[in-house]
């Protein structure tokens, strides 16, 4: 499958940034990103790869799917990295707003002064992002969500208990309408980074992923759901198709950062196989709804290394291995915390960072255990070739279909030397962490402030400095 068109040499190594979702701590990803381009491109200048793609996948869910999509837009547009830390972080100050008690001068040192009489009291830091929080939840932000919608109860008649209310995404819409053109498809060929977004279904509960490279009949879609095999064995194919040929839209970017219940869902055109009689062995064009991808994958690096090896083992063509990857994993929601909250607020804050923290060094080590018996596999085959074994029972074996794929399941079925085919390894993932400290609040995904997403980009800088320090400590 290796054509004269691939003239673009393939790579021993690709690089991948990985970003959550998080709200307004999205601006903490635009910090830890200046920090790594600043790393890598001196990098590759020293090492004579100067202009090398920054990053050759760039993978997000929520805001990080938007962080994600600005920053691919960006190289798309401009056949360079060189730019795009300044355009995400235009990006965010686009986004940020002062809140009353940004302006109010009086306001940080009233509350130290409380603080200081008696600890327990927050310190004016942290209040002012609580009551910036609060009065967006009021106010809106101008260029992210307009103000709550109350929606009624219509169905247990609870006027009081059961109002829901809803925030319009519309504003952000119109924002990154301004900051990404859309739609985009991109190729390894035009030397152009890799889209990867993550959404959920929210009828099959199922994650959905959005990617701008083209597949194997050269064509741009998902497909989910379960795997169609009719009683003759004929392949129908998955459940469920979205089409989008010219590339990511700003729908599908959407798709991936609806979270309830503060939005409505998101809404996409699927093809769906109908199981109606009358329709029976058909697809029909259905209107399905969709959330957030941070609800099942806030952190996407198991769908990023699949889709990695999907396109240089199917459509590549590389039967021996594929490039190595390299990933950068930048977390917003802390995975640990040294004090316990004994506050409400403190713990509404500590539940949310445990649900949406980063869980991939769990997907890591399934992964490099399967990468482990891949390897195991195709040592056992070549004992068994050198010991004598006829090529013929080795062929036969491996041109067998596996067992349970395509049965019911969310699996294709393959032969078993796909399995063994196309082998993957993980360099090396690299996490850099967001921490709370005294001034952390449960809303900080709310906190849109001036004064928050400054600090988080300058935050997110210094801790990606202080992790790339580390590293050349330790090689010392």
């Amino acid at each position: 499958m290796n054509s004269s068109k691939n003239a673009r040499p393939i790579p021993a190594k690709e690089r991948a940034i990985v970003l959550q979702g998080g709200g307004a701590l999205g601006a903490y990803e635009a910090g830890a990103y200046k920090g790594l381009y600043e790393f890598l491109s001196k990098k590759d200048e020293k090492e004579g790869n100067k202009g090398r793609p920054i990053f050759d996948i760039i993978a997000g869910t929520s805001i990080g799917a938007m962080n994600s999509a600005v920053l691919t837009s960006y190289v798309v547009e401009n056949g360079t990295y060189e730019g795009s830390v300044e355009r995400l972080i235009d990006f965010w100050a686009y986004l940020s707003k002062e809140s009353s008690a940004d302006t109010n001068p009086w306001f940080k040192p009233w509350w130290d002064h409380l603080h200081n009489i008696d600890k327990a009291i927050a310190t004016g830091e942290a209040a002012r992002r609580y009551y910036s929080a609060k009065e967006f939840g009021v106010t809106g932000v101008p260029h992210v969500f307009g103000p709550p919608i109350p929606l009624h109860d219509r169905r247990f008649f609870d006027f009081f208990g059961n109002i829901w209310y809803r925030f319009s995404n519309e504003p952000l819409r119109k924002s990154l309408e301004r900051f990404a053109k859309f739609p985009i498809a991109t190729s390894h060929e035009e030397n152009q980074p890799r889209l990867i977004l993550v959404s959920v279904d929210v009828a099959d509960g199922e994650p959905v992923v959005f990617d701008s490279y083209a597949k194997e009949d050269g064509s741009r879609k998902t497909e989910y759901g379960r795997y169609i095999r009719q009683e003759d064995e004929k392949e129908i194919g998955f459940e469920h198709v979205i089409r989008y040929n010219d590339g990511i839209t700003l729908d599908h970017v959407m798709a991936s950062g609806c979270y309830p219940v503060n939005f409505d869902y998101s809404s996409l055109e699927v093809e769906s196989y109908s199981s109606d009689p009358d329709f029976s062995g058909q697809y029909r064009k259905e209107i399905r709804h969709f959330w957030d991808g941070g609800m099942l994958t806030n952190t996407p690096l198991s769908q990023l290394v699949l889709l990695h090896r999907q396109y240089w083992y199917k459509i590549r063509g590389l039967k021996d291995k594929v490039p190595t990857l390299v990933a950068a994993v930048i977390n917003v929601h802390p995975t640990s915390q040294t004090e316990i909250p004994t506050d409400h607020d403190g713990v509404l804050s500590r539940k949310d960072d445990i649900t949406f923290s980063d869980r991939s060094h769990r997907e890591q080590e399934i992964l490099l255990l399967i990468s482990d018996y891949v390897d195991l596999v195709r040592d056992l085959i070549r004992i068994a070739k050198d010991n004598g074994v006829e090529e013929k029972l080795i062929t036969d074996l491996l041109n067998k279909r596996t067992k349970y794929h395509g049965i019911g399941v969310s699996l294709r079925p393959r032969l078993k030397r796909e399995i063994i085919e196309g082998r993957f390894d993980i360099e090396e993932i690299y996490r850099i962490e967001r921490k709370n400290d005294e001034n952390t609040i449960s809303e900080k995904t709310y906190d849109f402030s001036i004064g928050t997403v400054t600090g988080l980009i300058t935050s997110g800088y210094e801790d990606s400095m202080k992790f790339i320090n580390s590293l050349h400590l330790e090689k010392k």
